[in-house]
């Protein structure tokens, strides 16, 4: 338990450096939507992405409310935690025949199966309306610059 607690930390600190250097990367995007001339469609651009950083502010801020949260669980029962299992066996109460379970995609499958274009990203996406699935994808086609993908991502979230 103590070692997942502490994986937990360790994975929230990855996500807020991911966040950070997404924030820095929208900032860069609007110093160039700066450099355009003044108009309702630069206001609309640079309020949609003043919103996506207020979000990912927001999203660390829980983060490290929860990182702290289980730093002082860790301190405080340190010596509970120590004499319990990291791992404990569950005993499935129902056992199924293998061909009648149901695969269930997690969000993470879904990411996989949207970047390597498996599905379509569009309005039938399951994670379509998640800011955070799609922030996520704009990223890793900025990091991989596939910038078409990047704006067909950016073109659809505008139209939906």
């Amino acid at each position: 338990m103590v070692e997942n607690l502490k994986s937990t930390v360790e994975v929230l600190k990855q996500r807020i450096k991911f966040n950070l250097n997404l924030i820095h990367e929208i900032e860069l995007e609007i110093k160039e939507i700066l450099k355009e001339p003044v108009s309702k469609e630069r206001s609309e651009k640079l309020d949609r992405r003043f919103n996506i950083n207020k979000q990912i502010i927001k999203e660390n801020n829980e983060a490290i409310k929860l990182q702290k949260s289980i730093i002082e669980f860790l301190k405080s029962y340190h010596d509970e935690l120590s004499q319990f299992p990291e791992t404990i066996e569950v005993e499935n109460p129902k056992k199924t025949n293998a061909l009648s379970k149901k695969i269930e995609l997690k969000r993470e499958d879904y990411f996989e199966l949207t970047v390597n274009k498996d599905i379509e990203y569009d309005n039938q996406h399951p994670y379509f309306k998640d800011e955070s699935f799609a922030r996520d994808l704009i990223s890793y086609f900025i990091e991989v610059e596939d910038y078409e993908m990047c704006a067909k991502l950016v073109s659809l979230k505008d139209n939906s």
